[in-house]
């Protein structure tokens, strides 16, 4: 008996086998179906993810409370005991020049930038999380206590107070709630610049011994910062470095699921010699003449040849129904063949182990547990840069995570340079499993069998 036949053997039994045809070909399509319309908004490749981001400010704080409240402090609270009249009165002449609120609305969100991609309303806090519970925004943004007062109290006097700024997105959102905590962030990055710049300036006057002068000139000095903050540009622009094309859901989830789904092959893959030595399948192969090595090249190839049927149909599916495009036709086919030469000589070391151990507990733990792993870390479920940090650093495990960074870096139209360290990873990783099952597989014949 050829491998070709045993091959041929094998392919037919999972081809007629229903419930392999519907986890190993079915399921990914429809997994990638779903996800990638509930997930087409959190991507910007995404068709139609290119427009506005619409969010809801909370203003949590009273502007006419916080500004009376910030005058009371200056005039007649402890700051204002250590200012004359005339200091007292160009600070608060500043305040009322330069209003904060009209900073964050009008020359921050307000900026010709930012208006492009984002659309923000103010609304109660309740309405807020109504709107975003019912998916009718990307993220609510709120503004806290005291907000106002704060800011001011940062700006103008010596003191610096913590201005803490949340922003709350749904989770079906996750890419485009991050966009907007980035925004912000930047917002807040600017303002402690100005304050950070502030504090010298005070720290330096007093040094001088023109402390008295420090406050007849701050106002000047807060409003050539801010206006400096004015011209800066917060681009959220979806930039195509080198032509880089960004990716969309589906793109994401037509690679995350081949990728996933060709580790199941494996795993079924992992069982088939010890099936086949339980219906007594194996032991007539060697007596027939047919030694243990061609046998288990034969599963290797039964396998191989599975993720390859897999990969072709969910490569032909996504581009012909989803629209997916994959990038350079030559460069997804390296980067399958190897992926599916390292699952396949993955599944191949599993079966070896299973084969010798002579029950399914490993073949088990690999499918329920192992396959599983590899799906998280490797980002297949959750994208990689949305994880935790020391989930991210078992990327390394996954051999889903490598081909999945591959088949992303193509589809945004990188070089085969960028790819090289993960093509080499995959086959680096798919020669040791092949080396560990021929190490197991003549460390000791099998009872009640006599190789050929």
């Amino acid at each position: 008996m050829r491998i070709s036949d045993i091959v041929r053997k094998d392919l037919k039994i999972i081809l007629n086998d229903k419930k392999a045809l519907a986890t190993l070909i079915i399921m990914p399509i429809i997994l990638t179906t779903i996800l990638g319309l509930a997930f087409s908004s959190s991507f910007i490749g995404s068709s139609g993810n290119k427009s506005r981001y619409n969010i809801v400010i909370v203003k949590k704080y009273d502007a006419n409370e916080d500004l009376k409240r910030f005058r009371e402090i200056i005039t007649d609270g402890t700051i204002g005991e250590k200012l004359s009249i005339k200091q007292k009165n160009m600070i608060l002449n500043q305040v009322q020049k330069l209003d904060v609120e009209e900073v964050f609305f009008k020359q921050f969100l307000g900026s010709n930038e930012l208006k492009k991609f984002i659309k923000y309303r103010i609304e109660d806090e309740n309405t807020a999380f109504k709107l975003l519970k019912d998916e009718k925004v990307t993220a609510v943004v709120i503004l806290p206590e005291n907000f106002i007062y704060d800011l001011n109290i940062s700006l103008y006097t010596s003191f610096r107070n913590e201005v803490n700024i949340k922003v709350l997105g749904n989770s079906k959102y996750a890419f485009s709630t991050q966009i907007i905590s980035e925004v912000m962030n930047g917002f807040a990055d600017m303002l402690s610049t100005i304050i950070i710049g502030k504090s010298i300036f005070i720290q330096t006057a007093m040094e001088e011994d023109v402390g008295a002068k420090v406050f007849e000139d701050i106002d000047k000095f807060i409003g050539n910062m801010i206006e400096d903050m004015g011209k800066i540009k917060a681009n959220i622009n979806y930039l195509r470095v080198e032509g880089k094309e960004p990716i969309s859901s589906f793109q994401y989830y037509a690679v995350g699921m081949a990728v996933m789904f060709i580790l199941f092959a494996s795993g079924y893959g992992s069982k088939a010699l010890l099936k086949e030595k339980n219906n007594v399948t194996y032991q007539r192969m060697i007596i027939a003449g047919v030694s243990r090595f061609k046998i288990v090249v034969g599963n290797f190839f039964t396998i191989f040849f599975l993720a390859l049927l897999q990969m072709l149909i969910m490569i032909s599916y996504s581009s012909i129904i989803l629209k997916v495009e994959w990038g350079s036709l030559l460069l997804v086919v390296i980067i399958s063949l190897c992926a599916i030469f390292s699952v396949a000589s993955l599944g191949t070391m599993i079966a070896v182990m299973t084969l010798k151990a002579g029950n399914y507990k490993i073949a088990n733990v690999f499918q329920n547990i192992i396959i599983q792993f590899m799906a998280l870390v490797g980002g297949s479920f959750v994208p990689y840069d949305l994880l935790p940090e020391f989930i991210q650093k078992l990327n390394f495990l996954s051999i889903n995570g490598m081909a999945l960074k591959s088949y992303l870096k193509v589809m945004m139209g990188y070089p085969v340079d960028e790819i090289k360290g993960h093509l080499f990873s995959l086959m680096i990783s798919g020669i040791i499993f092949l080396i560990f099952a021929i190490f197991i597989l003549v460390l000791k014949k099998e009872e009640g069998c006599v190789d050929v």
